[in-house]
């Protein structure tokens, strides 16, 4: 399978994952730290390489998932 780009992942996510990605919350970056965003988990898969496992309800996302959300979010 061919690597996608963070806009191809991006267009392929369902609106809660979406909705998820765009709204996660950052719990490192205002403290000085690098960026650490959790997100809520949808019940559905993540995409390959987009979110690291936290806890049953919140993941966290990887530096792609970080370029997935600025995507979606319009900064990038």
């Amino acid at each position: 399978m061919t690597p996608q780009t963070p806009e191809q992942i991006a267009g392929k996510l369902t609106k809660a994952q979406r909705e998820a990605i765009t709204s996660a919350t950052d719990v490192m970056s205002n403290h000085g730290g690098y960026p650490f965003f959790t997100v809520r988990h949808t019940g559905e898969p993540w995409p390959m390489g987009i979110a690291q496992f936290m806890t049953l309800k919140t993941d966290r996302l990887t530096p792609l998932g970080l370029q997935v959300r600025a995507i979606l979010r319009g900064e990038a």
